[in-house]
């Protein structure tokens, strides 16, 4: 069995039909530039056990990832938010490294679709 991809290609796709290169170009690049922020809040909300802020974070950053086709790391998050929400630190900090390396992936990914993208005018 192969690895599933680190982005969907289905999403972008319909990203595409949607609004065209443009839309898919401008979803790309407003997760490269965003997520930073998301990704900083759950790390923060798990090292202080602020499971609100990781909380916050978590669900921008599931959002955003179901947005652009990043399967694994939505799903990551929806488990850091449940977990938040359940007040279970130690789930977060379970979870915690498996959800940097798909962070990682997925900008990897991105990085490189973005390059393949049109640029925005």
């Amino acid at each position: 069995m192969t690895e599933p991809e680190v982005i969907d290609p289905q999403a972008i796709e319909r990203l595409k039909e949607w609004g065209g290169d443009k839309l898919a170009g401008q979803m790309v690049r407003l997760f490269l530039k965003n997520s930073g922020t998301r990704m900083d809040q759950i790390r923060n909300g798990i090292a202080e056990a602020d499971v609100e802020e990781a909380e916050r974070g978590a669900h921008s950053l599931k959002s955003s990832a179901a947005n652009i086709g990043g399967e694994h790391l939505r799903s990551l998050a929806t488990k850091i938010e449940a977990a938040a929400l359940a007040e279970d630190v130690e789930e977060m900090r379970r979870i915690g490294p498996e959800l940097e390396a798909a962070y990682a992936s997925v900008m990897d990914a991105l990085g490189t679709l973005e390059k393949e993208m049109p640029d925005e005018p």
